[in-house]
């Protein structure tokens, strides 16, 4: 036994420190586009941007996630098909989305290349922890479900099991009563065109094409909770209106009943999407904390803690 733990630690502590220019391609050919800070850290944070067509580099909320989580690790983020650091930043809606973006990207295609940057890392590591918001945080529990062996992975207001509802939940608490039948309409008939078609399309909403609708309005987005082996943090703000946080509620806490023990929910009262509160103030580095502080407290294999509330 000794024998075997001493192999075990020389083998740790001979692993190599990840290269952050070390080069990897999905199998169509086309580079992954990633950055790794921090890479000669102990420990491996990989943060997921959500849903917007922006270079990962300039959300700012990732960086915040990295300081108030854990900044003395090595922090992994990864840009989506056919983006790169040449995209300025816009908010809200575009009309320069790369055309290979909108082609080719999916929520598939960000777990795919998840998971294949996280196993190259790996051995370069102790502990990975994985998180991520609104998509993002799909994309987590996504790549979690097919990686082994991970610290932790914190969810933040990724939503329901289902994408078209959370939008149409979205359309209700934003567009005016006068117009909500007509946009209603109008996305169902979009959604149907989508699921019932064996052809792309031309399409651009909301920033994504027609193969990221395609994909998306087939998930079972909560799905990868049941299979996940690490624990996992479900933070999800109770007044958020771009995804239906009841329905949330009520879906991780039937997944936990039914048996994954190693998810934690945790609701955030008088918070929105973005973590504001109703002052229009920003909560995220404080829930960030409240996250690292219940990660830090668990046991190995053990469902991550409720702490005091913050």
């Amino acid at each position: 036994m000794k024998a075997y733990l001493l192999l075990v630690v020389l083998t740790f502590l001979s692993a190599p420190a990840a290269a952050a220019n070390e080069r990897y391609y999905r199998e169509d050919g086309t580079e992954i586009r990633y950055y790794l800070d921090n890479a000669e850290a102990e420990n491996l944070l990989v943060i997921f941007q959500g849903s917007d067509c922006n270079n990962v580099r300039h959300m700012k909320s990732v960086n915040t996630i990295w300081e108030a989580f854990d900044t003395d690790s090595a922090l992994l983020t990864i840009e989506k098909y056919g983006i790169d650091d040449s995209l300025a930043y816009a908010s809200g809606e575009r009309d320069d989305c790369p055309a290979d973006y909108l082609k080719h990207d999916t929520m598939a295609q960000r777990i795919k290349d998840g998971v294949q940057l996280i196993e190259a890392l790996r051995p370069s590591y102790r502990e990975i922890t994985l998180a991520g918001g609104s998509e993002g945080g799909s994309i987590a529990i996504g790549v979690a479900a097919q990686t082994p062996n991970l610290h932790a992975v914190l969810a933040l207001n990724s939503g329901s099991s289902s994408f078209q509802h959370d939008v149409e939940f979205s359309i209700q608490q934003t567009v005016p009563t006068e117009q909500l039948d007509e946009v209603l309409n109008g996305f169902r008939q979009l959604v149907k065109q989508v699921k019932e078609s064996n052809e792309p399309f031309p399409i651009e909403v909301s920033g994504h094409g027609y193969a990221f609708w395609k994909d998306a309005l087939a998930r079972d987005l909560l799905q990868p909770l049941r299979e996940i082996d690490a624990p996992v943090l479900v933070m999800q703000s109770a007044d958020d209106e771009s995804v239906d946080p009841e329905r949330t509620r009520q879906e991780v806490k039937k997944i936990i009943a039914g048996g994954a023990k190693n998810v934690t929910l945790k609701m955030m009262p008088g918070l929105d999407h973005g973590f504001r509160d109703s002052s229009g103030a920003s909560r995220l580095r404080e829930q960030i904390e409240y996250a690292a502080a219940a990660v830090k407290t668990k046991s190995s294999s053990s469902a991550i803690p409720f702490l005091k509330a913050k």
